[in-house]
């Protein structure tokens, strides 16, 4: 399925307000909570520690110190664990502040590989870890969510455990799965693709024509549900910073525009570095004409920058084999003479 098609499918379960999965041969409607449902939920999870807590279960830290004390796992270990998560975050940060597509593909493919080591020591701690308090309570709070959230119909008329002992009276193999459907419907709502819906063409043409909850979902805002509200919002943030680009007439190019998964790179590296006076720095230095050096031709296409050709060389060329760099009064001469 093409990104267009997906993002599609998405918003089409954040307009219903619920996601459906078959199991067992017969489908189970998930309600999208509302804000006031989601935190009312998500307040007991301190409930749950606690009677974790009473039936005698640790938290990971405390776990992980046993089992070095143990010898079933190591400092080093632990260190490399620390390490590594670190090493990623800042992989991330650096992504954030590059400009050149070629290099932020070059860290995309550190964090790859660092994560792929991290998931191999992570798993292993798991294996010795075993089941926490934090463990418990994340199960309990999934437990309420299955049963104040899981439907028979789609107008959520008829709830699918009409009582919690309801649920507990389940196989575990249907429990398993409706388990397992509710964690994957769960992880299609991340922040991740709620942006890329905001930012996706179809949407934007919605955000234009409707501006507040009511006139878009067709309900006030406390009845839309948590994904509708985080949707628009996004996607008003996109459509303000595409107004604001062209009104000051430094519009972002059509490529980044038509792309979703472009513009919110593009509005995240705005916010977060300031591209454009990073350009404007470069271009307006006093003593030299700068380049994009290390930039590929690709990189500059995406960046919407002309490249300029002088004596049939581009000024990437001349610059690199200027060291990086061509003064002011060699590009005059240049000119001058090409």
């Amino acid at each position: 399925m093409d990104k267009a098609s997906e993002y599609g499918r998405i918003y089409s379960q954040v307009c219903n307000g619920f996601s459906k999965k078959l199991i067992q041969k017969k489908y189970v409607y998930f309600k999208h909570p509302t804000l006031a449902e989601h935190f009312s939920t998500y307040s007991n999870y301190e409930i749950y520690i606690n009677e974790g807590r009473a039936k005698g279960l640790y938290n990971e830290e405390e776990k992980i110190k046993d089992a070095i004390n143990g010898g079933w796992w190591t400092r080093e270990k632990e260190y490399n664990v620390d390490f590594l998560k670190k090493t990623i975050e800042n992989l991330h940060r650096t992504k954030n502040k590059l400009v050149l597509p070629s290099q932020k593909s070059q860290i995309d493919f550190e964090i790859k590989r660092n994560n792929a080591i991290l998931i191999t020591y992570t798993r292993e701690r798991n294996e010795i870890v075993g089941y926490t308090v934090d463990d418990y309570a994340n199960s309990k709070l999934t437990e309420q969510l299955l049963i104040f959230f899981s439907y028979k119909d789609e107008e959520f008329k008829q709830k699918l455990f009409e009582t919690p002992e309801n649920y507990y009276e389940e196989s575990d193999e249907y429990v398993n799965d409706l388990r397992n459907a509710f964690n994957t419907y769960s992880m299609v709502f991340s922040n991740y693709n709620l942006k890329r819906v905001g930012a996706s063409g179809f949407f934007q043409n919605l955000v234009y024509l409707n501006n507040d909850a009511y006139s878009f979902w067709g309900k006030p805002t406390y009845n839309c549900t948590r994904y509708q509200i985080d949707t628009l919002l996004y996607g008003k943030m996109y459509r303000n910073s595409i107004n604001s680009a062209s009104e000051a007439g430094k519009p972002i190019p059509e490529e980044i525009v038509n792309d979703p998964d472009n513009l919110v790179e593009w509005i995240d590296n705005q916010n977060s570095s300031s591209t454009e006076n990073k350009f404007k720095k470069r271009q307006n230095s006093k003593n030299a004409v700068g380049s994009y050096v290390g930039a590929t031709r690709d990189d500059l296409e995406k960046l919407g920058v002309r490249v300029e050709k002088i004596g049939g060389k581009s000024l990437l060329q001349l610059a690199e084999e200027r060291g990086g760099v061509i003064e002011k009064n060699d590009y005059l001469n240049l000119r001058e003479n090409g």
